[in-house]
């Protein structure tokens, strides 16, 4: 479980926006950084883009292990850390300094298939198509969904979310309702942040959940970085994913079919991505 505090010990931090990274790339994949600040964070706030931001431990012991994080941020900052990246190695791949979720699912919309041979642009994704090749490391991005009806008075857009993928899809046997013909599901461990809880019971329980299940009961989510499980269902014959749920919780409703919200996951080809780019000023004219 996660250390957290219920109230930003350094809100003073948050105009800073981001964090810059390290000089160089590590070891370790930004799954395994954000499973570590999960691990570690001493506070782990749920907040706005413009606000995101994560310290893993250093020497400043003031500000390690804190963080405001929402979404799509929570991937591209563990990203930045994984690869040595600013901001601007960011904007030079894809555009944007942090992108949101739907920006992410277009590119992955844009990539290639695991093992095709890229003909575009490089988008430093390549898409999963197959629930059995779902693997750590892969990111799952949902992409928005516009306001049905905006006369009506009711907003039911959807911004779309992103998560990242820290194991391999499991398959749920005997399935768990809503149970379709001719699929399979799958049970997919994520890492994300977000305010609403990936179920809240049994071994697909979100790390974020506390007390009974169901806040009429006295259970509490607590918004920000934690790990959960969604779940997809694959064609029975191709294995082809198909639609989703938020959790692994029986429900006769919760099924989100690819037209309803549409999600893509995707591979990070990081021994494709660029060296950072350098911080130091270019040299004067002659």
């Amino acid at each position: 479980m996660s250390r957290r505090t219920t109230s930003l010990a350094v809100a003073s931090l948050a105009a800073a926006s981001f964090t810059l990274a390290s000089a160089s790339a590590s070891a370790k994949g930004a799954e395994d950084w954000a499973l570590e600040f999960i691990d570690n964070a001493v506070s782990n706030e749920w907040g706005t883009e413009p606000e995101c931001f994560m310290n893993w431990d250093d020497e400043d012991q003031d500000i390690a292990w804190t963080g405001m994080t929402k979404a799509a941020c929570f991937f591209t900052l563990s990203l930045q850390k994984a690869m040595g990246y600013t901001q601007q190695d960011i904007y030079a791949m894809w555009g944007k300094n942090s992108p949101p979720s739907d920006y992410y699912f277009k590119i992955m919309v844009d990539s290639p298939k695991v093992g095709e041979t890229l003909t575009g642009f490089e988008t430093y994704f390549r898409r999963v198509v197959r629930a059995a090749d779902i693997q750590k490391g892969d990111v799952f991005a949902v992409g928005a969904i516009p306001d049905s009806n905006p006369n009506d008075g009711k907003d039911d857009s959807y911004a779309g979310h992103t998560m990242i993928i820290i194991g391999a899809a499991q398959e749920i046997l005997p399935q768990i309702n809503p149970r379709y013909s001719g699929t399979r599901q799958f049970a997919v461990p994520i890492a994300d942040s977000t305010g609403t809880a990936h179920g809240c019971d049994g071994k697909y329980k979100d790390s974020r959940w506390s007390g009974p299940c169901g806040e009429q009961n006295g259970g509490k989510m607590t918004p920000g970085a934690g790990t959960g499980y969604v779940r997809v269902y694959a064609d029975s014959l191709s294995g082809s994913l198909l639609g989703y749920t938020w959790s692994v919780t029986a429900s006769n409703t919760s099924y989100y079919s690819p037209n309803t919200r549409p999600y893509r996951i995707a591979r990070p080809q990081t021994d494709k991505m660029p060296d950072p780019l350098s911080t130091e000023p270019p040299p004067p004219p002659p």
